[in-house]
């Protein structure tokens, strides 16, 4: 199931998304945010997803969709944790949780496109404190791609965050293998990580020091360097289809 905040007040109007990313239908029978739905995930999951199979069988109304109208799949969350995927310390550290961008709003604080450190992201259920690896990996609700600052500022998510059986055989035991890809400056696509990306693991050092509540955004991020004026950020299934949609962050040119 795929699902994305169309922009709308403070915290969007959500919609489900087909699978090919081309068309969506709205949600407001079921819920009008994405925050509403995941509060009440063990009615509105499946009904949400008893939408999605009517989205693709053609037998419901809907529209066209475009990415860049999507906010971030949740505009605010309660709680933004930032973890680094790649080293063994798997520090934890809090950011701004009210800063959770679309994949093409423009935001001040930025200073390049190229210097946002890509990464993972999942919003969780209920996570209790030192969770097991199964428990980490049942609370997973949903996945996106993530792009952020340096510091612990504003993060930036793609036009769609999908559940983990999106992934069909790609993600297992809480592990995800398939490559974050990146292009900067409309070069080739490059492959950023290591896959298979320790889903569960990094989810499970997230909720080691306090329990995490529903609605909480755990962004797990790669150390990849770069510099560029535009960057874009996917991933790609078997069949080299987009998943999420893409982050496009782009620069004007200055005298």
């Amino acid at each position: 199931m795929k699902l994305a905040s169309l922009r709308h007040g403070r915290d969007g109007r959500l919609v489900v998304v087909s699978h090919d990313l081309t068309r969506a239908t709205d949600a407001f029978l079921v819920a009008p945010t994405l925050q509403g739905a995941l509060d009440r995930w063990s009615e509105a999951g499946p009904r949400l997803g008893d939408l999605a199979t009517a989205l693709e069988l053609d037998t419901v109304p809907s529209f066209r969709f475009h990415e860049h109208d999507c906010a971030g799949p949740l505009p605010r969350s309660y709680l933004r944790l930032l973890v680094d995927a790649e080293t063994d310390a798997r520090e934890v550290r809090p950011a701004a949780a009210d800063l959770c961008l679309g994949a093409r709003d423009a935001a001040e604080v930025e200073r390049g496109a190229g210097s946002g450190l890509p990464g993972l992201a999942v919003v969780t259920g209920d996570v209790p404190m030192d969770a097991s690896r199964a428990a980490a990996t049942e609370a997973i609700r949903l996945m996106m791609l993530s792009s952020g600052t340096a510091g612990e500022g504003p993060g930036r998510f793609s036009p769609v965050a999908v559940t983990p059986d999106e992934f069909d055989a790609a993600f297992a035991d809480g592990r995800l293998d398939l490559p974050l890809l990146r292009s900067l400056d409309n070069h080739a696509f490059e492959p950023l990580g290591s896959p298979p990306f320790d889903i569960a693991g990094l989810l499970a050092a997230a909720a080691a020091a306090r329990p995490l509540r529903t609605g909480t955004i755990v962004e797990m991020r790669l150390s990849a360097s770069g510099e560029g004026r535009s960057l874009r950020l996917e991933m790609r299934d078997a069949r080299g289809r987009s998943i999420f949609g893409a982050i496009e962050q782009g620069v004007p040119a200055t005298a």
